[in-house]
């Protein structure tokens, strides 16, 4: 991943957080190290975000993290406290600082959160659709209904006569062989 890609990535997640409640001056400078190499900062000020693709010298903490920690981190995938623990990222500066960056992540969740449940509001008149096809179907089985009832005493009539003609063969086989014993006797 390119520092501009990377740059972007950030900048596009981080913007979406709500920090209008967030008060206090933040100024973090974010160092990546390895692949997409290159710095950038966020500073929250006067509960207003940016992010600019420069170093800042006056920052409050800098951060040394790799590219895909840091997205994760951004994206909500990676707490920045295990990261830190962990030692994915490392922190130079005010370390008190660095924690309310947690601040703005959380937002960044928030804002996601809100999103989702905006989507699935939308789709809730979707799932209503589907409950007026089954009303439909309903008046169309019951136009099956009758139609069994019909193919139904047609067989029922069928089986009767059969029954008939089996009986009336077994008759006849019964009446010659008695006349042939009668003959015999004579």
């Amino acid at each position: 991943m390119t520092y501009e890609k990377i740059f972007e990535t950030t900048k596009k997640t981080i913007m979406k957080s709500d920090v209008s409640n967030i008060e206090g001056h933040l100024a973090v400078q974010v160092d990546i190290v390895g692949e997409g190499e290159g710095a950038f900062y966020i500073e929250l000020k006067d509960k207003q975000l940016f992010v600019e693709p420069y170093e800042y010298y006056d920052h409050d903490c800098k951060f040394i993290i790799s590219a895909d920690d840091f997205i994760k981190m951004v994206n909500g995938k990676l707490d920045p406290v295990l990261a830190y623990t962990t030692g994915k990222l490392k922190v130079e500066g005010n370390v008190d600082k660095a924690l309310e960056f947690k601040k703005i992540v959380d937002s960044v969740k928030k804002q996601e959160k809100k999103a989702k449940s905006a989507t699935k509001t939308e789709k809730k008149p979707a799932a209503k659709k589907p409950a007026a096809k089954k009303a439909e179907a309903k008046p169309a089985a019951e136009k099956k209904a009758p139609a069994k009832k019909t193919e139904v005493k047609p067989a029922e009539e069928k089986k009767a006569p059969a029954k008939k003609a089996e009986a009336k063969p077994a008759e006849e086989k019964k009446a010659p062989a008695k006349k042939t014993t009668t003959k015999k006797t004579k």
